[in-house]
């Protein structure tokens, strides 16, 4: 008796997950679709029914890359004594951004019996050190890190080496560490500094308001003045730091900003919650003056869409960056190093043109 036909479907969802495992970068699905000969609507409706399963996860973008669920199913085979201790430290649990991530990790890490040790400085770069000790202390098998500040922790790396435990840095680039995985940052201050230099047509003084002195924001800040040199037309006439990278920080530092600079005809934030701060400080002025930022929360959206003078944000995806650590995370616990040290996932510019398109989170 002869064996029984294969499911073609099966054979389908196989093909398209051996492609994604051998890729490095999240692929569209013409990509998948040239790569393993099907067809696009066939690919499409592939990738969504495994996205539902968790074994593909999908992108803002509309990329697919290899989901949780594929981590979650190689765990369960290794063959460790104990569960793996994940240890991650964040600036804080006050922002959305880091509270999406976070669900996210929780569900993943129970999904594969682990244990996740979660700390917040309150971005404060000492309270950070002192969390890092502790969790060293508490012996996590891996540690990840959204650090405050990206060049005050090069003496506890080394000392994470001594003691054999792999560092992750996420959201940020860190030196030193054992991989990293953020959003492309300079990319969202590319795209960022392109929409609002068409908005103004590229004439005018523009104020980048910055936050946190870590590599997230300093790229940021490169992509956008990397765009502004395009426009010989617009001049960067003030940049200036926050405390924090939170919307009371973004109205204090741009009622510094528009006191010594009355002339200002757009803004730069580094993120939407200091884009909130500086749009909550015109709205009390009675002033009208484009901001873009970086992120792709709700509350942007919804200026986006509105009245408010948010034009644009470079959409972030916290789930899509705490799932691809995860995963990285896993496999240095276990010895084995990543298929590459630094991730970047793209990010993609939210606008009203395209806004009713896009899910967002917070």
């Amino acid at each position: 008796m002869g064996r029984a036909p294969r499911s073609p479907a099966i054979s389908r969802a196989v093909r398209i997950l051996e492609f994604l495992a051998a890729e490095a970068a999240p692929k569209s699905v013409s990509a998948v679709s040239r790569a393993t000969g099907l067809p696009k609507t066939s690919v499409h409706g592939i990738c969504l029914a495994l996205a539902d399963e968790r074994m593909v996860s999908r992108g803002v973008d509309g990329t697919f890359w290899l989901g949780p669920r594929i981590a979650e199913l190689a765990a369960s085979t290794w063959n460790t004594e104990r569960s793996l201790r994940f240890g991650l430290l964040i600036p804080t649990r006050s922002n959305e951004y880091y509270t999406t991530m976070l669900d996210a990790a929780e569900m993943d890490v129970r999904a594969a019996g682990g244990e996740l040790h979660v700390l917040q400085s309150n971005e404060n770069s000492d309270r950070q050190r002192e969390q890092w000790m502790e969790l060293l202390d508490r012996g996590v098998d891996v540690l990840l890190v959204d650090a405050v500040d990206s060049n005050a922790f090069g003496d506890l790396l080394e000392l994470s080496k001594r003691r054999n435990v792999p560092v992750l840095a996420i959201g940020s680039r860190m030196n030193g560490v054992d991989g990293s995985v953020s959003s492309d940052n300079t990319q969202a201050g590319l795209l960022a500094g392109h929409l609002l230099a068409a908005r103004l047509r590229g004439e005018g003084d523009v104020a980048i308001i910055d936050g946190l002195r870590k590599n997230a924001n300093a790229d940021r800040v490169a992509g956008f003045k990397e765009a502004v040199r395009d426009y010989p037309g617009l001049r960067v006439v003030a940049r200036e730091h926050g405390r924090n990278d939170n919307t009371a920080s973004g109205r204090s530092v741009a009622e510094g900003v528009f006191a010594a600079h009355e002339d200002i005809v757009g803004i730069f934030a580094v993120c939407d919650p200091i884009a909130f701060g500086v749009s909550d400080y015109l709205g009390d002025r009675g002033a009208s003056v484009p901001i873009v930022s970086v992120d792709g929360r709700a509350r942007a959206v919804e200026q986006i869409t509105g009245a408010g003078p948010i034009i644009g944000t470079a959409a972030q995806d916290p789930v899509r960056i705490i799932r691809t650590a995860l995963g990285m995370a896993m496999d240095l616990a276990h010895g084995k190093q990543p298929a590459q040290g630094a991730f970047l996932i793209p990010v993609r510019l939210v606008t009203a043109d395209n806004a009713e398109g896009y899910a967002p989170w917070g």
